[in-house]
């Protein structure tokens, strides 16, 4: 996961991402950005099908071309994870 720190303990978000903390197997994860988002839908999503998790993956990896913003793709990553129904709350 990737997690910008500008000092001891801070994390500071991506523009037009609000920082997340998602929970999956009860242990918190910071989200800070699509790469963040990214990693996490690969790595450690419990729905890895359906239109809101495919959504997500390309918002999310569209953010390295330019292709989608960071806004949106923050967007596409809540949608997957209420359609997957994982805890998320703003930190």
């Amino acid at each position: 996961m990737t997690i910008l720190e500008c000092g001891i303990g801070d994390i500071v978000s991506i523009p037009g991402w609000v920082i997340l903390v998602v929970e999956r197997n009860r242990v918190p994860h910071t989200i800070a950005s699509a790469d963040d988002a990214l990693d996490m839908l690969f790595r450690n999503w419990p729905v890895t099908n359906g239109r809101a998790f495919f959504s997500a993956l390309e918002a999310c990896a569209g953010t390295v071309t330019g292709a989608t913003t960071q806004k949106d793709a923050h967007s596409a990553f809540l949608a997957a994870a209420l359609a997957a129904k994982v805890i998320v709350r703003l930190a």
